[in-house]
């Protein structure tokens, strides 16, 4: 039995258009002059956030107006012009939310650069403790400690406390965290943004800001430092007074 004609373009002409549903625009990410894009394709399988130059379900995403909110998806030579639906219809209901893997997590920190950001930032902790200990070696040695002992003991102070200060071992505490709170899709708009230059400018730069914060924040310690001396000093007198005297403690000297 023949198929008419009419019928049989009909049937085709359904299969092409099946064959080549255009995925829909889900959602955008927009980081100063950059933008990342969700896509949603015919069986509601969501896409990562993606940039231009990406494909996703056989289609290239090749432009973006950002004015128009106008998106261009090119396939076989063919491109097709799409906007925002915020409410896609997405197969079997809204989007899940996938929990993240400890790759997914380390993906990000590799791309804020942690560990050479916390290696940093672990340099400066270091030299603080090393010089905080150097004080509490000068202090024994004046109470009559053997030199090279002291100074024994406080290097086996230092690699004590040093063992907690390792880089990797804090990397792979920080991706467990993130694995258990972030979701993988945040994880992936993390790792979208820090791929974009203002955030691979950010975590150049962060080391260099965290490094003035500290500067600051010691500087401020050192000022209180000598207060926080006297305070204590004039506490020990006030007790020592109540102590022997058995009456009121003394006020303290007026400055």
């Amino acid at each position: 039995m023949k198929i008419p004609t009419v019928l049989l373009a009909l049937f085709l002409a359904v299969v092409a258009q099946a064959a080549d549903s255009v995925p829909l625009f889900n959602a955008t990410l927009t980081m100063g002059k950059e933008h990342r894009f969700v896509l949603i394709d015919a069986q509601g399988k969501t896409s990562s956030f993606l940039a231009l130059g990406e494909s996703f379900a056989g289609y290239l995403i090749k432009n973006y107006d950002a004015k128009t909110g106008v998106l261009e998806l090119e396939r076989n030579g063919r491109v097709h012009r799409v906007t925002l639906v915020a409410d896609a219809a997405i197969k079997d209901g809204p989007t899940p939310v996938l929990p993240a893997t400890i790759a997914d997590a380390e993906t990000v920190l590799n791309k804020m650069h942690f560990e050479e950001m916390m290696e940093r930032a672990l340099g400066q902790q270091r030299k603080m403790i090393a010089g905080q200990f150097q004080q509490v070696s000068a202090q024994m040695m004046k109470q009559g400690v053997d030199p090279a002992e002291a100074a024994a003991f406080q290097k086996k102070l230092t690699d004590e406390v040093l063992t907690v200060l390792d880089a990797k071992q804090l990397k792979g505490d920080v991706t467990k965290i993130y694995s258990e709170v972030f979701s993988k899709q945040e994880l992936d708009q993390i790792g979208a943004f820090y791929s974009t230059p203002l955030g691979e400018m950010l975590s150049a730069k962060q080391p260099a800001a965290q490094e003035k914060l500290v500067a600051i924040i010691q500087g401020r310690m050192a000022e209180a430092m000598p207060r926080v001396q006297k305070m204590g000093v004039e506490f020990a007198a006030a007790q020592k007074a109540k102590r022997e005297g058995g009456g009121a403690v003394p006020a303290p000297p007026k400055k």
